[in-house]
């Protein structure tokens, strides 16, 4: 089993050295091109979770596709997301206690400003309108 083995290591390791020669061009290092091909596809895979590929599949067929979906056994397509979201801005100040958030910023504690959020919050599909009514009562 040793000899086995140790004539494949050889054999791999002898096939090696040809590959420089011209007898094995896929072990050749990457053209310029091709390692930058392969640079922008790993920052787009990274970033988005998509290939280049998977991009302009998206484009074409307007759905969303993505291979490391469909490699989680997944659809490689699906529909986009319609849900249409607004930014939401708070204005957070300082106080004694606690950290207190607004939605208007506040003139009079400028120098107390202790940060500002802003949210992607999702807009709901219906709006509510708040009335007050106003009822006074008079004594008789």
């Amino acid at each position: 089993m040793g000899r086995i083995l140790t004539c494949l290591v050889l054999i791999v390791a002898l096939s090696g050295c040809e590959a420089w020669d011209g007898t094995a061009k896929s072990l050749r290092p990457l053209t310029p091109g091709a390692l930058t091909y392969v640079l922008v596809d790993g920052i787009s895979l990274i970033n988005t979770q998509k290939t280049i590929e998977d991009h302009v599949i998206s484009l074409i067929t307007g759905m969303d596709c993505s291979v490391v979906r469909a490699s989680q056994g997944d659809h490689y397509c699906v529909a986009p997301d319609q849900t249409t979201f607004y930014l939401r801005t708070s204005y957070c100040y300082k106080s004694i206690a606690k950290v207190s958030c607004y939605d208007q910023p506040v003139t009079s504690d400028t120098n107390q400003l202790y940060g500002i959020r802003i949210e992607r919050v999702p807009a709901t599909m219906t709006t509510t309108t708040t009335t007050t009514t106003t009822t006074t009562a008079t004594a008789q």
